[in-house]
């Protein structure tokens, strides 16, 4: 039987439409899976976008505090051209440095900064063998006080250097002397008094004629170190035989309007001479922290004694052996950091201590004996700018050592 065209035509046609049918079902299943694929994606996406909107915002990138680092001072350079110095003082702007020497003609010295000399004076009517100058100290007003350890008295100049007045003793100033003693001390009147004299000398204003008074009776004392704090007091200490002691003088009690007619400090004293706690051998300088308490270079017990701003013995440090340890603590001087600077004269070098805290930390040692630049040899005293420029009285070396932090 053969097959007749027509229907070789419907079932070629029912066999594409099968074929047809089932390709659209391989479609219809791409489609399908297409899609799954789709959704999952984007729920994976709306998770992703769920998680990190409900995470809290990470903290800002924290800078670290980096701690103040403390650089030791290094050596710049030298101020020569003086005898034996043992004293140093600023001007309160830090223009004029004075230097007191014990060599040679013994004289006050005034240099600028760079050290350039700017001229020298010595205390008034006296010769070399009749005087010696030691530690100084400035005011706010430019004066400057200095101890002279043959003469036993404190005498005030200029920031020129221009004799002003003498503390005779720790109730007593020339001024006041001359003036209880002729009536009253008109402006214009020259007064001295030379230890080594028996009487005062002075020239009434509108004269030339010197007139003689008999010499003071002077209470017994010798002041040594000097300084002179950011309230204006006045810090002394006292190395007289079997009573060495640490004396205050209110700033008040330096007014030159009344210190010429009744110097009456009502200041105190404290301390006395012996090697026990709260006891003295020669102290040599006296300096005041932001705190308000009082460090006392005990020079021959080699330590620092302190104590509180009333004169109540608090502690003592830098006896012993070891880093910060003491031989012969003279110069003292505390910057606006509350770092200490020691001078010590045997240990040949510049000791560093922070006193900022409940108890001093020692920082670091700065040079050692000899003679070149950063040497020492026998430093005596100390004083610094804000700047931070150090002035060390490198005594035997006759010099002035000037570093800088």
């Amino acid at each position: 039987m053969s097959l007749e065209p027509e229907d070789i035509k419907n079932d070629v046609t029912a066999e594409e439409m099968l074929e047809e049918e089932e390709e659209q079902q391989a479609n219809r299943r791409k489609w399908l899976l297409l899609l799954l694929l789709l959704l999952l994606l984007l729920c994976c996406g709306c998770g992703l976008f769920y998680k990190y909107w409900k995470q809290p915002e990470p903290l800002p990138e924290m800078i670290p505090v980096v701690p103040e680092v403390e650089y030791p001072p290094h050596y710049l350079f030298s101020i020569y051209g003086v005898d034996r110095p043992v004293g140093v003082a600023l001007s309160p702007s830090g223009d004029r440095l004075y230097v007191a020497e014990t060599g040679g003609d013994r004289l006050i010295k005034m240099f600028d900064p760079d050290g350039n000399l700017l001229g020298s004076f010595p205390a008034p009517e006296t010769r070399p063998g009749e005087r010696s100058p030691v530690y100084m100290a400035t005011d706010m007003d430019g004066r400057l006080f200095v101890s002279d350890r043959l003469q036993h008295a404190i005498y005030v100049y200029d920031r020129d250097g221009n004799y002003i007045d003498t503390i005779l003793d720790y109730s007593l100033t020339l001024s006041e002397f001359v003036s209880k003693h002729t009536g009253g001390l008109q402006d214009g009147t020259a007064f001295v008094y030379n230890i080594f004299w028996q009487d005062v000398r002075y020239t009434p204003a509108g004269s030339d004629e010197i007139q003689l008074l008999p010499a003071p009776d002077r209470a017994v004392w010798a002041p040594l170190g000097l300084r002179i704090d950011a309230e204006g007091n006045l810090w002394v200490t006292d190395v007289a035989k079997d009573a060495n002691t640490v004396r205050f003088f209110p700033a008040e009690a330096l007014d030159p309007t009344t210190w010429k007619t009744d110097f009456d400090p009502q200041g105190f004293q404290f301390g006395e001479q012996g090697q026990e706690l709260g006891q003295f051998l020669y102290p040599n300088t006296a300096v005041r922290d932001s705190q308000g308490r009082v460090f006392i270079s005990d020079g021959n017990n080699g330590r620092i004694s302190v104590w509180s701003a009333e004169g109540e013995y608090l502690f003592t440090f830098g006896k012993g052996t070891g880093d910060g340890a003491l031989s012969l603590p003279r110069g003292a001087f505390i910057d606006y950091k509350d770092r200490l600077f020691i001078t010590d004269a045997v240990g040949q070098d510049i000791k560093v201590f922070d006193v900022s805290g409940e108890e001093p930390q020692f920082l670091y040692t700065r040079g050692e004996y000899g003679l070149e630049d950063g040497q020492f040899n026998y430093p005596n005293d100390i004083v610094v700018d804000r700047s931070g420029r150090l002035y060390i009285a490198d005594r035997e070396n006759n010099r002035i050592q000037v570093w800088l932090y």
